[in-house]
């Protein structure tokens, strides 16, 4: 029980809208008389909960999927529980519920633009605009197959926010040890400091990337166009280099 409590800990963080929720909840359990919105809000909520801190349900989901419990938490209907509840209770006491959710809401929430995190879109994809204009560059054209490129760590998670005509020869997995996925060798030959090109280049083939691209600010030891990478493109920080050796297959 104690994982699971600190599980739950964590999800809430400093927050309180988790115990806002239990509180709706049974207001709802007491109040709600609809059939339909007590088996969607408030029987599901229940259940679920119940479920979240069953212990043998906790140890089945961690033998299926380790580390990813919280997740389970999504499938609780908060937000939607919380706005029904104060609605209903509003409702019922104007004045008073209406002031009361008011300042309890903007007292227990966070200025998120204060976060270090929050900062303001480049486009209207939300991601990098160096990602959009390579992704660009190296789209494959209408009737083209799939690509594969193999980009720097910095970037890499964005490409597939972008599009699913671009593939990688590693994702996102690379970027979270907790996966305990093995290590991919390009990936890790990628985030050398000073980067071989024989290496790479050989790494290009045995992969099948059509593109490599790679940080401007890191070293190359050799030449890329001799390891049959071309450089075709100069985008903001990063060099686009084509892999001449590997053929992208289109519809005649």
């Amino acid at each position: 029980m104690e994982q699971i409590f600190t599980i739950f800990r964590n999800f809430c963080g400093s927050g309180i809208y988790p115990y806002l929720f239990f509180a709706a909840l049974v207001y709802l359990l007491f109040t709600e008389k609809n059939k339909i919105i007590r088996w969607v809000l408030v029987d599901t909520s229940i259940v679920l909960t119940f479920l979240f801190f069953f212990p043998p349900f906790y140890r089945l989901m961690e033998k299926l999927d380790a580390g990813t419990y919280y997740r389970f938490l999504w499938l609780l209907p908060m937000t939607v529980v919380i706005a029904y509840a104060a609605v209903k209770l509003i409702g019922k006491y104007t004045r008073t519920g209406f002031v009361l959710m008011a300042l309890l809401l903007i007292l227990s929430g966070q200025y998120v633009y204060d976060n270090a995190n929050i900062t303001k879109a480049q486009n209207r994809f939300h991601i990098p605009d160096s990602v959009v204009a390579i992704c660009n560059e190296i789209m494959p054209e209408e009737g083209e197959e799939r690509i594969f490129a193999a980009f720097p760590q910095e970037l890499l998670q964005y490409v597939r926010q972008y599009s699913t005509e671009i593939q990688m020869p590693y994702g996102r997995e690379v970027l979270v040890p907790a996966w305990g996925t093995a290590p991919h060798p390009m990936y890790e030959e990628m985030e050398k400091q000073v980067i071989d090109a024989e290496a790479i280049g050989k790494m290009a083939d045995d992969y099948f990337c059509h593109y490599v691209i790679l940080n401007r600010g890191k070293e190359i030891d050799g030449d890329m166009k001799e390891q049959g990478l071309e450089l075709i493109a100069q985008i903001d920080a990063y060099d686009v280099y084509r892999n001449v050796s590997a053929e992208i297959w289109k519809e005649e």
